[in-house]
């Protein structure tokens, strides 16, 4: 929409009232006729009716078929302003010679006034409809007897409203261009400000579980939940130390991507949040900060995931045999948000530090979780009994390896 048709839709309301005020000002003009002219007020008032017609069906328009009125504006409001201005021009011919018939030119000048304030035409447009009507007035001249100075007077009134109104309304339309322009700008920068704010909403959703994401937003600066049952996982790709040092930087991260790839899919499609990844290593937990009851099972099956996609994995790249070693504990932790920048969601206490354990004293390619996961869920899954597991800080446990 061009700066021209903002302004036509800006001021419809203005016009639609300007258009039915000029109508009542020329239909009151009819007074006069009578009064002044009564020899003539007949064919008189027959002009004014026609142009008080076009001008109700013009103000009709504006509100019933605002789309028509708009995609040709321009030019039905120039016809009602050459039909105001020509009637007068037309009335002061009839009224030539009589007393007062002079002062009927007065009329153009209020037609102008109402073009240039009330209507949203073209600078231009309503600078050549002015130009017209002093053009037609002046070539009614040579029917009139008015002495030269009175012709004189009233051409030097009739351009030069022209012209003052024509400068006013350039300065309208000018400033109208700006207001829009600047509007326009404002509007971009807020587009602008908010597709960064989308952005990085979904970098930080990325980043943090949702929930947390939310209150970080919402405008909490310290986040720190405690949570009395959750079970964790960690994963560690056994041999990658001596595996990283046989392949290109480009290759290892490839297979590194691809790994973690598959795992992540896996933990949303069940529902665990993914915690982090610290080189080749892989931290979930489910549980928090959405609590559910059926988390241990959960866990359990993203393990077994995790373990058909790293057979995958070794399909897909020749000379890729490492396996991975998962180990698993359900029991309370702490929860928060740590940092400044690069904020990471992270979790603190004997249950992680357990579940750590167990993939540290595991073995490739096998699951091994506590004996709180596995009273939790060995009703759907089986697992074999793993004794006397020494577990740093904790002694001797009973660990259990996960079969299917």
């Amino acid at each position: 929409m061009d700066v021209i048709e903002r302004i036509v839709v800006e001021k419809k309301l203005s016009t639609g009232m300007a258009l039915l005020g000029a109508g009542v000002l020329y239909a009151s003009f009819g007074l006069l006729d009578l009064a002044l002219f009564p020899a003539q007020s007949g064919l008189m008032l027959g002009i004014r009716g026609g142009v008080i017609a076009y001008l109700v069906a013009l103000a009709s328009l504006i509100w019933l078929a605002p789309k028509p009125y708009l995609r040709h504006s321009q030019w039905l409001l120039s016809v009602a302003v050459m039909m105001a201005g020509g009637g007068i021009v037309w009335m002061s011919v009839l009224a030539s010679g009589q007393p007062h018939g002079e002062t009927y030119y007065a009329g153009l000048i209020l037609v102008m006034c109402v073009q240039a304030v009330f209507t949203p035409l073209h600078w231009w447009l309503s600078a050549a409809n002015s130009l017209l009507l002093v053009i037609a007035y002046n070539a009614t001249l040579p029917e009139s007897d008015l002495p030269l100075a009175v012709l004189l007077g009233n051409n030097f009134f009739l351009v030069g409203a022209a012209l003052i109104l024509a400068a006013g309304s350039y300065a309208e339309e000018r400033n109208a261009r700006l207001r829009f322009a600047h509007e326009d700008t404002i509007e971009r920068q807020k587009h602008d400000i908010e597709v960064q704010k989308q952005r990085a909403d979904a970098l930080l959703h990325q980043i943090l579980p949702d929930p947390i994401a939310d209150r970080l937003m919402d405008g909490n600066q310290t986040i720190a939940d405690g949570y009395s049952d959750v079970t964790v996982l960690f994963a560690d790709l056994s041999g990658f130390t001596e595996y990283s040092s046989s392949v290109s930087p480009r290759g290892l991260v490839r297979i590194l991507n691809r790994v973690f790839s598959a795992f992540d899919e896996a933990a949303e499609e069940l529902g665990v949040e993914k915690i982090k990844t610290i080189g080749d290593a892989y931290m979930a937990a489910c549980g928090l900060p959405n609590e559910v009851e059926d988390h241990p099972e959960r866990m359990v099956a993203l393990a077994l995931r995790m373990r058909e996609e790293m057979a995958r994995v070794r399909e897909e790249f020749p000379g890729f045999e490492l396996d991975i070693r998962i180990g698993i504990h359900t029991g309370p932790c702490i929860a928060g948000v740590i940092g400044r920048q690069r904020l990471i969601y992270d979790l603190w206490g004997d249950t992680v530090n357990l579940a750590s354990r167990m993939e540290s004293t595991g073995m490739p390619g096998q699951i091994q979780v506590t004996e709180a996961t596995w009273l939790r869920t060995r009703h759907a899954f089986r697992y074999e009994a793993r004794h006397e597991v020494h577990v740093k800080g904790r002694g001797t446990m009973t660990a259990y390896l996960l079969q299917g």
